[in-house]
C-alpha cells in the first residue's frame, strides 16, 4: 500500500525537523566515527525510532557504496506485536518502490523497440477499459494519453488511492471500515471512472495516480502475453537473483512479510493490500532491492539514453522534490538551507515509509523499510539523519 499522504507535502512540512537534525550533527562533522561507532549510532537511532512512533514495530536500514566489499545493514524490532525479531533479510512490501521496476520494464521495451515513451495507449488498451477516466468537459482525451505521461503521472487521470470521491467513501475509508476486502485491477479503475473526475487534461500539470499505473499494469500484460506477476520475475528477478522478492498476489494470514501498520491496523495479513498490484504490490528483501538498485543505476537493466528518459525529473512534486519516470528525487538543498552540501539522491519512495534511493555523487544505495503508512515523511528525515552519520565513517 502506498499512502502518499501526500508524500511530497509530508516531507516539507517535516522540513523544520531536518533542519534541527542537520544543525545537531554539524557541531560533531570534524569527529569520525569508526565503524563500531557507526553502528551503535544507527542502532540507537533506529531503536529510538521505533520506540517513540507508536505505528512502528520494526526499522530495517540498509547502506552500500559501490566498490565496497559489504553493506551496512540494520535491523531493530520485530516482525509484528509479539512475534520473532526482524532480521535484515526480512521480507516487506515495498508499496510504490515497484512503481519502479515497472518503469524499469518499460525501459527495456523502449530499448528493445517494442514500443517508445510517446505511443499512445490505444494502440494497447481496449476503449472499455479507458471508457470515462480522461473525460474532460465532456471530451474524451484518451487518444492523447501516451506511456510516458502515464509513466510521469502527467496524464490527468484521477488517483483511485488518494484522490476526491463524488460519491461513496475514499478508498482509504473503505480499508478501514473492512481491512479484508479484496480488489482486482479492473475494480480499482472502476473506482476511479464511477466515482472520480480526472485532474485535467493530457499533458496539463502532474498530478500522482495510482489509477494511471494500473492501466500501465494492463497494457504490459497485453504487450507481454503474460501475467504482470510473472513479466517480473522473467525480467527483474530472476535474471538479478532477486530470489525473495515477488508481486503479492495471495492475501491473507501467512503473508510472510513485516507488519505494514496504519494506525493501530496491521495490514500485512489482510485483503486489502490487493489495493496495490502494479502501482506497487511486491513483496522483497533490502538485499534484493540492493541488487535492482546496483543494477539499475549501473547500467545492467537499461540503456544510458533511456535511463536519461526515466530519470529526466521534469515534474515538480514539492519545493525540492522532483518527478521523472516511476522515480522521485529529493533536492536537500531546497529542502532546508542548513542542507546546502548534502547531494540529491533519486529512486523509489513508497509512503509506507519504505524507500530505496541512490547518491550518484558518492554511487551510495540507500535502502530502509518502516512499514507505516503514518511515517512516509519521517522516514525521509531519518534518511537525513543517517547520511550525516554515515559520511563521517573514517
Amino acid at each position: 500500500m502506498k499512502r502518499r499522504a501526500k508524500i511530497a507535502l509530508g516531507v516539507v512540512s517535516g522540513v523544520a525537523a531536518m533542519a534541527v537534525a542537520a544543525a545537531g550533527a554539524l557541531a560533531y562533522l570534524n569527529r569520525p566515527l569508526s565503524r563500531a561507532e557507526l553502528d551503535r549510532e544507527v542502532e540507537a537511532l533506529l531503536q529510538k525510532a521505533v520506540a517513540e512512533e507508536p505505528t512502528l514495530t520494526s526499522a530495517l536500514l540498509t547502506v552500500h557504496r559501490d566498490g565496497d566489499d559489504r553493506a551496512l545493514q540494520y535491523a531493530v524490532g520485530v516482525q509484528r506485536e509479539g512475534g520473532e525479531a526482524v532480521t535484515v533479510h526480512s521480507a516487506y512490501h515495498s508499496a510504490s518502490v515497484g512503481k519502479t521496476m515497472l518503469a524499469v520494464v518499460y525501459g527495456q521495451l523502449v530499448d528493445e523497440g517494442v514500443m517508445s515513451f510517446g505511443d499512445p495507449i490505444t494502440g494497447v488498451l481496449d476503449p472499455s477499459t479507458l471508457e470515462g477516466l480522461f473525460v474532460v468537459d465532456g471530451v474524451d482525451h484518451a487518444a492523447d494519453v501516451t506511456f510516458g505521461a502515464l509513466l510521469g503521472h502527467t496524464s490527468g487521470v484521477a488517483d483511485y488511492f488518494e484522490g476526491p470521491v463524488t460519491s461513496g467513501m475514499p478508498i482509504i475509508d473503505e480499508i478501514a471500515a473492512d481491512p479484508d476486502r479484496r480488489y482486482t485491477p479492473e475494480s480499482l479503475l472502476a473506482f476511479s471512472r464511477e466515482r472520480q473526475h480526472p485532474v485535467g487534461v493530457p499533458g496539463e500539470r502532474f498530478s500522482y495516480s495510482d489509477t494511471g499505473y494500473i492501466l500501465l499494469g494492463l497494457a504490459l500484460e497485453r504487450i507481454e502475453g503474460k501475467p504482470y506477476a510473472q513479466i517480473l520475475e522473467d525480467r527483474l528477478f530472476a535474471p538479478l537473483a532477486m530470489e525473495s522478492s515477488r508481486l503479492m498476489t495471495e492475501f491473507g494470514p501467512g503473508s510472510g512479510i513485516v507488519a505494514l501498520r496504519s494506525g493501530d491496523l496491521d495490514l500485512s495479513e489482510r485483503g486489502a493490500l490487493s489495493v496495490d498490484w502494479s502501482g506497487g504490490g511486491v513483496v522483497t528483501t533490502m538485499d534484493d532491492l540492493l541488487s535492482f538498485s546496483r543494477a539499475l543505476h549501473g547500467g545492467v537493466l537499461v540503456s544510458e539514453r533511456v535511463r536519461r528518459h526515466l530519470t529526466d525529473f521534469a515534474s515538480e512534486m514539492d519545493t525540492g522534490i522532483r518527478y521523472g519516470m516511476g522515480m522521485m528525487q529529493f533536492r536537500f538543498s531546497e529542502l532546508s538551507p542548513l542542507l546546502f552540501t548534502m547531494s540529491d539522491v533519486h529512486g523509489a519512495v513508497g509512503a509506507t515509509g519504505t524507500f530505496a534511493l541512490y547518491d550518484p555523487s558518492s554511487g551510495t544505495h540507500y535502502i530502509a523499510n518502516f512499514g507505516s503508512l503514518d511515517y512516509a515523511e519521517k522516514a525521509i528525515e531519518k534518511l537525513v539523519e543517517i547520511r550525516l552519520l554515515v559520511d563521517r565513517l573514517r
